[in-house]
């Protein structure tokens, strides 16, 4: 019985992945934790966190989130686990992303700041790190992984460290080359690489915190309820069919009876036939196919003219957009945003595509072209019948994030569009939709 207890007793010491690895500090730490001595067990995680200790810093998440030993802090909890993550904590990803999902976009983007400007305080005792191999002679895949080692340890979430290129570690490359100033091809290259290992700390720590920003004004705030578009505020149709029914804005682009050419001629005078082209170019850019597999729609449905309608609502660089939006059917593609200029040209768009992969794309359109910031993971599911909230801000910084239904699902920095933009545009290019309602403020 003895033997059993004494066999018991090392299971349970060496299954523990903390204990197996941590010293006697960190054991004391959480023993302290475990008898519920929460005011105590603080300072000693602290300490340990304070010199980059995965397992510390990710305690420090948890008791923060739950308000052990202290006040419940999700910013701090969400900037704990962010650390322990990029120090490659297993569990940290998971838990941070499911606090997040409980914070405003104002309060992870404090957290994110945080968490970048936050460094490790350095151990005497600990024995300086073997230099870093050279960016020269590194295979591709030894490149990459270290592209991501460095993204995370400077607070971009590129995901696991494994060599392999993703959406996720795409999105964190071009997060980190819009805060630099570089153009953001989300490539990982060695001379990207060499800069990510001087950098100390990320620029967006400097930036002043976004609860002194001033309190936001509304420039539109339409829910279609007075039964007509075009007055109150006035929408401008450019092409298409749009209608009110119970739903707010109705926009059908139903599959063509004849099938169009694969590759149409341009015309300046048809915006909507540009848009349509700059979107299936932006998806073989996003996901490096051919056009046929990255079309917005399925390649064996060709649909009507696409179908465009603004309103003018001018706001400044800083703004808020919330939709409240239904799709109906699939396949189909849909791009909202805000343009600069008298109609819808330059400015920011949001490109859905129902079914399809990426579901969501952040776009940047200049009088060069188009060029994709970030891309959420996987397809987005919307027609399920009911209306879904989508969630766009961007800070005076350049931050931008989107929720769809109170989750994230694109985070990114640009800075190159450092004007105001005058107004909101949608553009249906295939499927059924239901704008209910459209609210921006800056």
């Amino acid at each position: 019985m003895i033997i059993l207890k004494g066999l018991l007793f090392l299971l349970l010491l060496f299954g523990h992945p903390a204990l197996a690895s941590a010293d006697d500090s960190y054991r004391n730490a959480l023993q302290t934790y475990e008898r519920q001595e929460y005011r105590q067990a603080l300072p000693m995680f602290e300490r340990l966190a304070s010199t980059g200790d995965a397992e510390a810093l990710y305690m420090l998440g948890q008791m923060h989130e739950a308000g052990q030993g202290t006040l419940q802090d999700f910013v701090e909890a969400h900037k704990w686990y962010n650390l322990a993550s990029a120090r490659g904590h297993r569990h940290a990803a998971t838990a941070r992303d499911a606090v997040a999902s409980r914070m405003t976009a104002q309060q992870i983007s404090e957290a994110q700041q945080t968490a970048r400007a936050w460094q490790p305080r350095a151990t005497p005792s600990r024995l300086a790190p073997e230099p870093s191999p050279r960016v020269e002679i590194l295979t591709d895949r030894q490149r990459v992984a270290d592209v991501q080692r460095e993204l995370n340890r400077l607070g971009y979430d590129a995901g696991p460290v494994d060599g392999l290129m993703g959406t996720r570690s795409r999105n964190a490359i071009r997060t980190y080359q819009g805060s630099v100033g570089l153009a953001q091809d989300g490539q990982a290259t060695t001379a990207l690489l060499a800069r990510l290992r001087q950098t100390e700390q990320a620029p967006q720590a400097r930036a002043a915190p976004e609860a002194s920003t001033p309190a936001r004004r509304v420039a539109l705030d339409d829910t279609f309820s007075d039964g007509d578009f075009r007055r109150n505020p006035a929408w401008t149709v450019l092409s298409g069919r749009f209608s009110i029914d119970e739903g707010g804005l109705r926009s059908i682009v139903e599959p063509a009876q004849v099938a169009r050419p694969t590759s149409p001629t341009l015309r300046p005078e048809r915006p909507e036939e540009i848009g349509l082209a700059m979107l299936q170019l932006i998806l073989q850019q996003t996901s490096g196919q051919t056009p046929e597999a990255t079309s917005p729609v399925s390649a064996e449905v060709e649909f009507e003219e696409a179908a465009q309608i603004f309103v003018h609502a001018p706001v400044g660089n800083a703004f808020r957009l919330d939709l409240e939006l239904a799709s109906y059917q699939r396949p189909g593609s849909l791009e909202v945003g805000l343009f600069q200029g008298y109609q819808p040209g330059g400015g920011y768009r949001l490109v859905y595509n129902a079914g399809s992969r990426p579901g969501l794309s952040l776009v940047r359109m200049t009088a060069e072209g188009g060029e994709v910031i970030a891309s959420s993971e996987g397809a987005l599911a919307l027609e399920d019948g009911r209306f879904h909230t989508l969630s766009w801000t961007r800070h005076a910084n350049g931050n931008m994030q989107v929720l769809v239904d109170g989750r994230r699902v694109l985070q990114a920095q640009d800075r190159r569009l450092r004007q105001g933009f005058q107004g909101f545009t949608l553009v249906n290019h295939g499927g059924d939709y239901n704008l209910r309602r459209v609210r921006l403020e800056h």
